[in-house]
């Protein structure tokens, strides 16, 4: 069994272009706290051996030697939303059958989440911007603007709280043809 496209969270270096409008994702850091980071999620191949019967993550602290076990049943997919921000985490699968036996380890994924997901912006036909991201379930987030970078003077767009699944929809009513720049902030 191996892991295909493991992670489906992007890098936060990444810009990128849409409808002419250049994304930015910032964060405020907060060197002395934990931040919850938003939802991950991992993805793997089916095993072609018939007696499977499910499939389980195991994912902790890289380094740490403790794993938690989750069981998926016969999902090729789980997403995880108890991780910290910033933290090195290792994952592995692993297929069991109906004795619970389970197969050897899949390839050990590693990765260190953000608070943040890359935003994605969506233009509306009323000429306003959607923005939307995800953050750690129940964050209090907002969106920010600029209509330059040198230097760069941040606007606050609107405010909203991460729902269960971490999704955050902020709406830019007033956004104007030209281009602005667009920023998630967990506060």
């Amino acid at each position: 069994m191996k892991v295909a496209a493991p992670l489906q969270v992007s890098s936060l270096a990444r810009l990128s272009t849409l409808a002419g409008i250049l994304v930015a994702l910032a964060l405020s850091p907060h060197p002395s706290s934990a931040l919850p980071a938003s939802p991950c999620t991992l993805g793997w191949n089916a095993s072609s051996d018939p007696c499977v019967a499910g499939y389980a993550v195991y994912y902790g602290p890289a380094g740490s030697g403790n794993a938690t076990r989750l069981d998926v049943g016969m999902a090729q997919t789980a997403t995880l939303y108890n991780l910290t921000a910033s933290s090195n985490y290792f994952f592995y699968v692993v297929s069991y059958n109906v004795c619970r036996e389970e197969s050897p380890p899949s390839n050990v994924v590693y990765y260190t989440p953000s608070a943040l997901s890359r935003l994605r912006l969506a233009p509306q036909a009323n000429g306003a911007m959607s923005v939307q991201f995800q953050a750690a379930p129940g964050a209090s987030c907002h969106v920010e603007y600029t209509s330059g970078l040198a230097p760069a003077h941040w606007t606050t767009v609107g405010t909203a709280t991460a729902d269960s699944l971490g999704n955050v929809l902020i709406n830019d009513p007033s956004a104007p043809a030209g281009a602005r720049f667009y920023r998630g902030v967990e506060p």
